[in-house]
Order: structure tokens, then C-alpha cells, then sequence
């Protein structure tokens, strides 16, 4: 019972694992492991306005961002997500990332292949999967399917961990990647909005079903 009680504590204030380092910049509060650098704020300002172009944006979206080494603190916080780059959690709209160098805007997930990209880009995508719970209900991680959320998050951040040549090539090579379900699922979304005329809630509405 104590071990729920404190894994919950965790999830819900991350802090309480002791972040070194704390900034609030403007209405969002960043925790680190290392000293944040003086471009953090137009970090935060550059993966704001790749959220503003979203057609859903609106409040909601995650304001506490705990900025990891990739070590223990990433790991009691990722569970059984440790090779992702970042995660949202609803309760609280938090975002917990991989091992990040702010200075140079870059997140790592320890792969071997598409193991890193821009901490501007991966803060915005998870931002996104908070807009997403905000508009569609906090149901959304269940309810709508992955190739959507995370192909839809990843267009709002401005593309993935792989280019169209990277991607070419792992197929071609019959090699599976994490990272291809994400560029999959981001082409598959940019296919649907084509043909929708660019409708973010008829995307929504018209593939309400986890496949």
C-alpha cells in the first residue's frame, strides 16, 4: 500500500524526486537535473509557436516540464516507456523528457538508430498529445488510436526522429524501428487531412476506434 501511495506521489509531482534546478519562465515551470541555459526561454518560445499552428490549440496543455539525464529520475518516472524521448501524463498535464541538452536542443532516447531530436520539437509534440485530452477528453490515450495521436503530435512538432530518406531505407531493408510507427503514423495523418480538407476534428471524429 505504501509502495502505491508512493509511486502515485511520483507521478503526479514528479518533484518530489528532487530536482536540482527549477525555472519558471513565463506560465511554465521547468525542472532540470542540470543549469538551465539563458535560451531556454526562446526554446520554450520556438515549441510554442510550432503549437499555435495547430488548428485545436488552445489552454491545457502541459505547463510543468522535468528535464532528465536519462538516469534514475527518467527511469521512475518513464516505467515501461524508458526508450521513448518524452511523456505527458493527464493527471496534471506533465511532461517528463529523456536525456536533454537544452543548450543544444536535443533530446536522446539511447537508440541506435533515430536516437535523438530537437527538445523543441519533442516539448511541443507532448504539449500536443495535453491539447488532444483537452479537446476530444481525458480519455483520448484509450480511445483514439496510437498511428493518430502520435502521428498527429508529430506534425504539430514539425516531423520525427526520421527524414523520408532515413525511413526509405529501413524499409527497404525490412528493418523494424519504433521510430517508423511514428513517421507512419504522421504520413497517415497528412494523408487524412489532405483528403478532409485539412479538418483536425473530422480526423478526429472519423477514427474514433483504437486499431
Amino acid at each position: 500500500m505504501l509502495a502505491g501511495v508512493g509511486l502515485g506521489t511520483v507521478v503526479l509531482a514528479p518533484e518530489v524526486l528532487a530536482f536540482p534546478h527549477r525555472q519558471i519562465i513565463g506560465d511554465t515551470v521547468v525542472y532540470s537535473e542540470r543549469a538551465l541555459p539563458a535560451t531556454m526561454p526562446q526554446l520554450l518560445a520556438q515549441s510554442d509557436a510550432l503549437l499555435r499552428k495547430s488548428a485545436i490549440f488552445g489552454p491545457g496543455y502541459g505547463r510543468r516540464i522535468f528535464l532528465t539525464e536519462g538516469g534514475w529520475r527518467w527511469r521512475a518516472l518513464a516505467f515501461q516507456a524508458s526508450g521513448a524521448f518524452a511523456l505527458s501524463r493527464g493527471f496534471g498535464e506533465t511532461i517528463v523528457v529523456n536525456r536533454s541538452d537544452a543548450a543544444r536542443d536535443v533530446v536522446f532516447n539511447g537508440g541506435a538508430i533515430a536516437g535523438q531530436r530537437s527538445l523543441s520539437g519533442v516539448i511541443a509534440h507532448e504539449r500536443t498529445h495535453g491539447l488532444i485530452r483537452t479537446r476530444y477528453g481525458v480519455a483520448a490515450d484509450v480511445v483514439y488510436a496510437a498511428w493518430l495521436r502520435e502521428g498527429y503530435c508529430d506534425l504539430v512538432a514539425g516531423g520525427g526522429s526520421l527524414s523520408d530518406r532515413d525511413a526509405a531505407l529501413l524499409k527497404a531493408e525490412h528493418r523494424s524501428v519504433p521510430a517508423l510507427r511514428y513517421y507512419d503514423g504522421r504520413k497517415r495523418v497528412e494523408a487524412a487531412l489532405r483528403a478532409n480538407g485539412g479538418s483536425v476534428d473530422a480526423l478526429f471524429a472519423g477514427a474514433s476506434k483504437v486499431d
